[in-house]
């Protein structure tokens, strides 16, 4: 996946999440999960994702 289409689907979701849009976000999710099963030598669409509602320790 193109770096500009990546950020633009990471941003999708963060954006549904803030509009508490659920169903759109369990969408993106699932589209992550298939999106990472059909290209497994690419980084992980899912970790980024669950990486966003991990906290940072400083």
């Amino acid at each position: 996946m193109p770096v500009q289409t990546r950020v633009a689907f990471l941003a999708e979701y963060r954006k549904a999440r803030w509009d508490e849009d659920f169903d759109r976000a369990l969408e993106l999710a699932f589209a992550a999960m298939d999106h990472d099963a059909d290209h497994p030598d690419e980084p992980s669409l899912m970790a980024e994702l669950r990486g966003m509602h991990t906290p940072a320790v400083a």
